[in-house]
């Protein structure tokens, strides 16, 4: 059996790292005074920002600040209209406008494994450099060196591995690897671009809103992934726990210009509050104090005092005013309506021996639970359980394959569809309100549009114009146009920024009526949720505690499988380490000298130990740091492999 090819790390040198810690991070990217219009609009005005080695920076700011512009920029897929992208020598990016098509016939684990083919030209130049490095080219050291930490970003010499670890991570099973890439749902889709990335080799890595279209373990297991990685990540998100996980730094993108903040999502949400508040204490003391020099100046520019009044009026000019605080953003101001039917304690909905199927798919198979008036429920499990499915039955969208689903009588039910399927295909923002109900004046409509950020022009925008965020708040609004008992909501907060969540938050907790929600955002959960309902496995079950017990549970559940599944293979590698033990020649009546042959079968269990003595030698960081070392240890190995096969040839072959 080959034996697999190790990493050949090299070393910093002993300078160069304590030069290294004097210094700092090296700069990988920076951008100075940024400038980019879209038509006579400047989305980037004078915007700065720098990245360093091992940085993790959120990005946050609302929809249409210039988020996605500013990293385009960053990444080096758009220009600027004016100022500076500086970046390191060969900077490697993973970024999503480098996805590799997906063409029919394509399975998902090839489409992940070949990636963008940066990690095959990498290890082709890295095996070049190896060569070079074994005659003491200085230069071909420092340039592995370089390529190392991109190296193992991409997976390393574990590729394979790498690839189907991140796969399961992200909610594709065993069974999808296989999947045509050109069947896939959007979200799957989605999904797989977010594998390419994160096994690209890369130096910065670069995720804008990374936990859409992913489930709760997902979620964590991306936030891990972050944590762990050995580039630099910048990661465009509204989701606050994830934020407030991986960040190190948040850069709020406001205003054609870009602010850091140090420490994660809820340090810059204190830091900006403080700031904010001692703006406007600035800009207060300010205007008292240029108020009373004024009415001095008045008072006593033509009297007696008129020398002091005139210096005082050309201290003023000279005075460099304080601009008026801008303050937050206005948020959604969101109302699902106050007149709801239902007593507390009674049952919404109840289903009993619940079977649902999509297609020939089994995903629920005797299904019980109850859904309480007056109270949030979510709908929470992985990818592909079948969530959206059972939420539609919950909004009256179709009937179960069998068991009983009963809803409260004459229960009002709106439906919040992901794919936004209730919008219309025509008209405008004002048209598709209108459309609902058509005695309203436009100046009742426009007024309702405003508390969903849409004002002035906006509401004659063609609803097919507009961006995700933008199709999002449209439904709400036209959701908040109704009276329902029952909300049945699924994913609302995709596309929406940090402003339109807390919005929508709020709205919900002051909600009267009854709430079925499904959604990625585990604050939002914690925020308003009475109870969770889990679906995993066709099963469903009822978590009356919430999110922490849901996921307290869960976890403990998946360590003991763990624990049980790590059992179950040492076990089997005993029986097989016990089947393949030399038998011995003694039972087979063939001994002719007894003392020797014992030698013999001693000789064969300590080279075997020695084997594996140096296999696991070449796991250590001291050794697989080190190209000499690494190829020592490969021929010893080699060596090993050699006398224990002739001492298995002689053992068989003993008279």
């Amino acid at each position: 059996m080959a034996t697999p090819r190790a990493p050949a790390v090299v070393p910093r040198q002993d300078f160069a790292a304590w030069f290294g810690i004097l210094l700092g991070p090296m700069t990988l990217v920076s951008l100075e005074k940024i400038t980019r219009r879209f038509g006579d609009f400047p989305v980037l005005d004078g915007l700065s920002l720098r990245v360093d080695e091992g940085d993790r920076t959120g990005v946050v700011g609302d929809n249409g600040a210039g988020k996605t512009t500013m990293i385009r920029i960053l990444a080096g897929v758009d220009d600027a209209d004016s100022g500076n992208r500086n970046c390191r020598r060969q900077l490697r990016v993973a970024y999503g406008a480098q996805m590799p098509a997906m063409p029919q016939g394509t399975t998902i684990e090839q489409l992940v494994q070949h990636g963008t083919g940066e990690h095959a030209a990498l290890e082709d130049r890295m095996r070049t450099l190896e060569t070079q490095m074994a005659t003491g080219d200085e230069a071909a050291l420092t340039a592995y060196g370089e390529l190392q930490a991109a190296f193992e970003a991409g997976g390393g010499y574990d590729r394979k591995h790498q690839v189907e670890k991140v796969l399961s991570g992200i909610g594709f099973g065993d069974e999808d690897l296989q999947k045509d890439v050109a069947v896939l749902s959007g979200g799957e889709k989605s999904r797989v671009q977010l594998a390419v990335l994160m096994t690209t080799p890369a130096d910065l890595m670069i995720l804008d809103e990374p936990t859409n279209h992913l489930d709760l373990q997902g979620i964590e297991f991306v936030e891990d992934f972050v944590r762990r990685y050995p580039g630099a990540v910048v990661v465009v998100s509204h989701d606050r726990r994830f934020l407030d996980g991986v960040a190190e730094d948040i850069v709020e993108v406001s205003d054609g210009v870009a602010t850091r903040y140090k420490g994660n999502f809820s340090a810059y949400r204190k830091q900006r509050d403080q700031a904010l508040l001692a703006q406007q204490r600035q800009f207060k003391n300010q205007a008292e104090f240029v108020a009373k020099e004024m009415d001095f100046i008045r008072r006593n520019i033509a009297g007696q005092k008129t020398a002091q009044a005139k210096g005082r009026l050309k201290r003023l000019q000279r005075l460099q005013l304080i601009g008026k605080p801008k303050g937050k953003r206005a948020q959604m101001k969101l109302t699902f309506g106050q007149t709801t039917r239902g007593q507390q304690g009674q049952a919404a909905i109840e289903a009993e021996d619940l079977r649902v199927r999509a297609g020939h798919k089994q995903l629920i198979e005797g299904g019980a639970f109850r859904v309480w008036f007056g109270e949030v429920t979510a709908l929470l499990g992985r990818n592909g359980a079948g969530k959206t499915t059972l939420l539609r039955l919950l909004a009256r969208d179709g009937a179960p394959a069998g068991g009983a689903l009963k809803h409260a009588h004459n229960l009002r039910i709106g439906f919040f569809s992901q794919e936004k399927t209730d919008l219309p295909h025509s008209g405008t923002v004002l048209d598709a309100l209108r459309e609902l109900d058509r005695t309203i004046d436009d100046g009742t409509l426009r007024d309702h549009l405003a508390m969903f950020l849409f004002v002035g022009d906006e509401v004659e925008k063609p609803v097919t114009d507009l961006s995700g965020g933008e199709k999002q708040r449209l439904a709400l609004a036209r959701m908040t146009r109704a009276q329902f008992d029952l909300l049945c909501m699924d994913e609302p907060t995709n596309h929406l920024d940090v402003a339109g969540t807390e919005g929508l938050e709020q709205a919900l907790k002051e909600f009267p009526g009854t709430v079925v929600l499904i959604t990625h955002d585990r604050q939002l959960v914690e925020e308003v949720a009475d109870r969770v309902l889990w679906m995993e496995g066709g099963g469903l079950r009822t978590f009356d505690q919430g999110l922490e017990q849901c996921q307290r549970v869960l976890a403990e559940e998946r360590s003991a499988a763990r624990a049980a599944d790590a059992a179950a293979k040492e076990r089997a590698a005993t029986k097989v380490a016990e089947a393949n033990k030399p038998k011995p020649a003694r039972e087979t009546g063939k001994i002719r000298n007894p003392l020797m042959f014992e030698r013999l079968e001693n000789k064969i269990m300590e080279l075997e130990g020695e084997v594996e003595a140096v296999q696991a030698a070449m796991l250590e960081p001291e050794n697989y740091g080190s190209a000499q070392k690494m190829r020592d240890l490969q021929a010893d190995e080699q060596r090993l492999k050699r006398e224990v096969a002739e001492a298995y040839d002689q053992w068989e072959n003993w008279q």
